[in-house]
């Protein structure tokens, strides 16, 4: 059998946590890492790659710590019909002795037969087929959580881009913050705005569907302090902090709620004819024009401007991310309860 070549795309590599997007058939993938829905996606990415280019490929899939002696071979072994051989191997981290030596035979006498993706958790069961798999010529993809924001905010761009959609960029730190690290749940999450909206996903759209997710989010941080209930929103801030939410999305919540009220401030125009005039839901239109009351056109300029500035210093430009958030919620609850 003339096995697929490994191909490169968009210049990632093996150290990029997003390389698995850009992954192709090869006669050997090794999978290393514990996020299995990395491990998942990729699996079924090169399985589909290849049943389109050859429908009859003959799939079959082993668990490693259950494994039966002999059950690999007998998979990999040509076929009398000339089907293209590929094998999907889970639980590595939990070989069994067969699996261990049935699969170092396989990589010295068998492995032309057919292509092989193998997923290993971590740990350090296995090292010597690991050691053996690397040495073969495996391609190596990680699948590790994605801990890094900017990890996060890639994984959804990238999500919507596949659908061929776009998500701004303060839609996309919204989400992360309400649906959280759970990449299963975020791709659900994208997935299902994808199917539920049209056009551009912006931060409104994603407050109205996932706004709720979080007991404490930037929004609800943002709503008290633009109505000037200034101890509620500190108290909401320090404990989405304490829970582990980053300061950047709450930044923008705040940003995007103050500038819709700025929006709607001092328009005579009724709640439909503004919600049609800015693209806004109705309901975003009556809330910030309740929230317009607090506030004069002043005000307004120069909280705009206080969250431009905690904005570059929760990103980098400030010392002490926290301090600078709460000294902006203070600052905003208190122009507001004026």
């Amino acid at each position: 059998m003339a096995a697929p070549r490994a191909r490169r795309s968009g210049g990632r590599n093996a150290a990029d946590p997003h390389a698995w997007r850009g992954l192709e058939p090869a006669p050997l993938i090794l999978l290393t890492g514990p996020e299995e829905y990395i491990a998942a996606r990729s699996v079924d990415r090169v399985r589909r790659r290849l049943l389109e280019r050859r429908p009859d490929t003959e799939v079959t899939r082993f668990d490693a710590a259950s494994y039966n002696r002999g059950e690999l071979l007998m998979a990999a072994s040509p076929s009398l019909f000339g089907e293209d051989k590929h094998l999907e191997v889970s639980g590595l981290a939990a070989m069994n002795e067969d699996f261990l030596e049935d699969a170092l035979q396989f990589l010295r006498h068998g492995a032309d037969t057919a292509t092989v993706v193998m997923h290993h958790s971590g740990g350090n069961r296995g090292k010597k087929l690991l050691d053996a798999v690397k040495k073969a010529g495996a391609v190596v993809v990680e699948c590790q959580p994605l801990k890094k924001d900017s990890d996060k905010l890639e994984f959804v761009a990238q999500e919507f881009k596949e659908s061929r959609r776009r998500i701004d960029s303060e839609a996309a730190r919204a989400l992360v913050a309400a649906v959280g690290s759970d990449l299963s749940e975020l791709a659900a999450a994208c997935s299902q705005l994808v199917q539920d909206t049209t056009g551009e996903v912006t931060h409104e759209v994603v407050d109205q569907y996932f706004g709720g997710r979080v007991e404490a989010t930037g929004f609800k941080v943002a709503d008290a302090a633009l109505s000037g209930r200034g101890s509620i929103a500190l108290s909401t801030l320090r404990h989405a902090l304490s829970t582990g939410t980053d300061p950047v999305p709450i930044v923008a919540a705040l940003a995007v709620k103050l500038r819709q009220v700025a929006k709607v401030a001092g328009q005579p125009r009724s709640v439909g004819q503004l919600a049609q005039e800015l693209g806004m839901p109705p309901w975003q239109v009556q809330q910030a024009q309740e929230q317009a009351r607090y506030w004069s056109q002043g005000d307004l300029a120069s909280c705009l401007q206080l969250l431009a500035e905690t904005d570059a210093m929760v990103k980098g430009a400030g010392r002490d991310p926290e301090y600078a958030i709460e000294r902006a919620v203070a600052r905003i609850a208190a122009a507001a309860g004026r």
